[in-house]
């Protein structure tokens, strides 16, 4: 999986482009842990998620754009994890 490799290519900050589209539920969580084991070695992810579940489950930031700029930002995602209906009212 070309994850793994740059896991080991020491990256500071990796962005992921819908990661788990196409993929079973059993290789999303192989996503989801790797992703995990990024943050974990202190390495930014950059995620674009394809579902509002896969962003509030790995998300410790979450910000929302619309037409290219910043609509609103929920930080201590970790700790608190936002409901769909906070991050959904944002978009409108």
């Amino acid at each position: 999986m070309v994850l793994s490799k740059w896991r080991t290519a020491e990256a500071k900050i990796i962005l992921l482009d819908h990661p788990t589209r196409g993929l079973d539920i059993g290789a999303k969580e192989d996503v989801y842990d790797l992703v995990r084991d990024f943050t974990d070695e202190q390495c930014g992810v950059i995620l674009i998620a394809d579902s509002l579940e896969e962003a509030i489950g790995l998300a410790h930031t979450i910000a929302i754009f619309k037409d290219g700029r910043l609509m609103h930002q929920f930080t201590g995602c970790e700790e608190k994890r936002p409901e769909q209906y906070e991050l959904l009212q944002h978009f409108v």
